[in-house]
């Protein structure tokens, strides 16, 4: 999976759009695992479709090259901590049954969809709503509607001011648990009173690679729409520094390494299938520019 925590170190020039965008269809519905069938490049391929893609459709690098893809004069890489991962893009067809459309798309040195051959978020259909079902309503389900924000080389997001920071608010029902950057934790904390507890883990970013987390236990509910949080899992080892985070575990001999913060940093926080169990529906309405998440 590709991963809005990932830090672009090689610029994309401004000539890699979408191309040839088609007119906006019907709202589209989107069930179960995403994965559906369709023909890119030519060729049969299962596409998972999910809020967690970026606009621009991502493949694995075996399916690209299996069509015939090859990378334009201007590659680029990301860092997943601190793992840089190479990519390339080209320009390729997709036919999705009344869908036809071309579109800008990307590949990287590692496998990006473990299950499928490459993923698409919202960003990149041409469908003015997608709307995703993740369980049939419950009584007592409340919506609320978020701003959406799109950009091109992003998964479609919404947004939130915490602690005078601007927090990217992503949903990925394919993520098993909630995961916030080491900035978006540390806002979080000096807004709700949080606290580090317990041992470092690892969690999954993207590409199959995994970076430390602690879990951050917050005094106050974190709220967005309909959901609540009282602790969110926090990455430690990088995306900021959680040197202002107080640790409720912490050994006073113990000598801490932060990591550096950049101007050009994402406060992110991942919103996963943890707090997504109790939610119906996630719908993207691109010409409302609102995110509409119904949960119990």
């Amino acid at each position: 999976m590709s991963s809005p925590m990932i830090r672009t170190v090689i610029a994309l020039p401004a000539l890699l759009m979408l191309a040839g965008a088609a007119k906006p269809v019907g709202p589209m519905v989107v069930r179960g695992d995403g994965l559906m069938d369709l023909v890119v490049g030519g060729k049969a391929a299962r596409i998972r479709i999910t809020p967690w893609a970026p606009a621009a459709p991502t493949l694995n690098p075996d399916f690209a090259q299996s069509i015939g893809l090859k990378g334009g004069l201007f590659g680029f890489a990301v860092k997943v901590g601190p793992v840089k991962v190479g990519g390339k893009t080209s320009v390729t067809r997709f036919d999705f049954g009344t869908m036809t459309f071309r579109r800008r798309v990307v590949w990287f040195d590692r496998r990006y969809e473990a299950q499928g051959d490459g993923a698409m978020g919202p960003g990149g259909l041409p469908a003015a709503v997608i709307r995703f079902e993740l369980r049939p309503a419950q009584p007592g389900e409340r919506t609320a509607n978020l701003p959406l924000v799109q950009k091109m080389f992003q998964p479609t997001y919404s947004r939130v001011m915490v602690a005078g920071r601007e927090i990217s608010v992503l949903f990925d029902p394919q993520h098993a648990r909630t995961l916030a950057t080491a900035g978006a934790g540390s806002a979080l904390a000096a807004a709700y009173g949080g606290q580090l507890a317990g041992a470092t883990g690892k969690a999954e970013v993207a590409f199959g690679i995994e970076r430390p987390i602690r879990t951050l236990r917050l005094a106050r509910p974190f709220v967005i729409g309909p959901l609540s949080f009282d602790s969110v899992p926090v990455r430690i080892g990088d995306s900021g520094s959680v040197a202002g985070i107080a640790d409720a575990d912490a050994d006073p001999e113990e000598v801490v390494v932060t990591a550096k913060g950049g101007a050009k940093r994402r406060d992110v926080l991942i919103i996963g299938r943890d707090a997504l169990a109790r939610c119906s529906t996630i719908v993207f309405d691109k010409p409302a520019k609102a995110i509409r998440l119904s949960c119990a």
